[in-house]
């Protein structure tokens, strides 16, 4: 009984750190779109938030493959990351004027 507590543990312990491992990857990779996203808007690209948007919302529309919860979801956190990036933008931005 005593080793089965103790494999459980480990397990449990194992999945906190593969969790912590994505959680740093995904906040790893937000940081960079939001990066990017900035760049572009500086180079006066077209306005990639729109783009984006406008295609997730046709690629929906044309197949009954998806599920709008899905859909919602992803435009969730597309949005979270265009956030991300207009918050890196501003802070820059106040950075540049002190």
């Amino acid at each position: 009984m005593r080793q089965l507590v103790i494999d459980i543990l480990l397990k449990l312990a194992k999945m906190d750190v593969d969790a912590k491992e994505l959680t740093a990857q995904l906040e790893a990779q937000s940081l960079l779109v939001a990066a990017l996203l900035v760049q572009a808007k500086q180079d006066n690209t077209l306005t990639i938030s729109e783009t984006v948007q406008d295609a997730i919302v046709t690629a929906s529309r044309s197949s009954t493959d998806f599920l709008q919860s899905d859909v919602d979801l992803l435009l969730t956190h597309i949005n979270r990351l265009l956030a991300v990036a207009k918050y890196v933008e501003v802070k820059g931005k106040m950075a540049e004027e002190e």
